[in-house]
């Protein structure tokens, strides 16, 4: 994601190939990266109050799936 939005060091291939975490990204990626405009920053400041805290949910449970998965490998025997 750094490459698309400047933000983070996350990458599609950071995730499992058919799992639900990359469908999570994949979907915050194009709403923060457009055809039109490939900065996020410019894209987040163009959104409304709304579509910003559906991006900003997206993102947060998004955090808390790989947080999740993360704790659960390192719990794993």
């Amino acid at each position: 994601m750094y490459n698309d939005t400047l933000f983070g060091s996350i990458y599609q291939g950071d995730f499992p190939e058919d799992g639900s975490l990359r469908s999570s990204y994949l979907t915050v990626r194009a709403l923060l990266v457009t055809v039109d405009e490939p900065q996020a920053a410019v894209n987040i400041a163009g959104m409304s109050d709304e579509q910003a805290l559906e991006v900003i949910g997206k993102i947060c449970a998004l955090s808390e799936g790989v947080a999740y998965e993360l704790g659960r490998q390192s719990n794993s025997p």
